[in-house]
């Protein structure tokens, strides 16, 4: 779920907190909220009715892209197909992302790393940020993690990496050579 997604939802949350709790409220003193003598002034002005046909709008518009969002596939885009001789084999991105992490991890000198792995029309492309020790050759450790990374998916997933981009965000201060499982 995105940033927007998120900022929209809660908003969204936040608004039928108010609503549900005013109609609490009026289930057990409707004389202290007298929502019906409102609802009747904003009706029957023309600007009112705007305001509660756009507010009613936004509401049906949000409602339905959280339902297409909640049905939705979320299983990280399109899954890595080929054929065998008994049938069609399916690998979703999410599993090739845990063999990169976990074959970028096991190279020396490297403390963290994350990956995020796409489909693109030339294959598979994975984007890896993570944290180094601090005596090590960041360039040396970069190739040795693409090598690693491409052979791994070719050996274990049966494709090849069309591409294996690395980001270093950090490096770390302390003097570990290995990361602490």
């Amino acid at each position: 779920m995105g940033i927007i997604d998120r900022v929209v939802l809660s908003i969204y949350t936040f608004c039928l907190a108010i609503i549900s709790g005013l109609m609490v409220l009026l289930a057990i003193a409707p004389e202290w909220v007298p929502v019906h003598v409102w609802l009747q002034e904003q009706v029957l002005t023309g600007r009112g009715r705007v305001v509660l046909g756009l507010v009613g709008g936004v509401f049906f518009v949000v409602s339905v892209r959280l339902i297409v969002f909640a049905f939705s596939s979320q299983g990280g885009g399109r899954p890595v197909i080929y054929e065998t001789s008994m049938g069609e084999v399916r690998i979703s991105l999410g599993a090739v992302e845990s063999l990169v992490k976990k074959t970028a991890r096991s190279v020396k000198g490297v403390r963290d790393m994350k990956a995020i792995i796409t489909h693109g029309e030339d294959g598979l492309h994975a984007h890896l940020i993570g944290t180094v020790s601090p005596e090590v050759s960041i360039p040396e450790v970069s190739e040795e993690i693409q090598s690693a990374v491409r052979q791994y998916v070719r050996r274990v997933v049966g494709v090849e990496m069309a591409e294996v981009r690395i980001d270093i965000e950090n490096i770390a201060t302390d003097g570990r050579t290995r990361r602490l499982d």
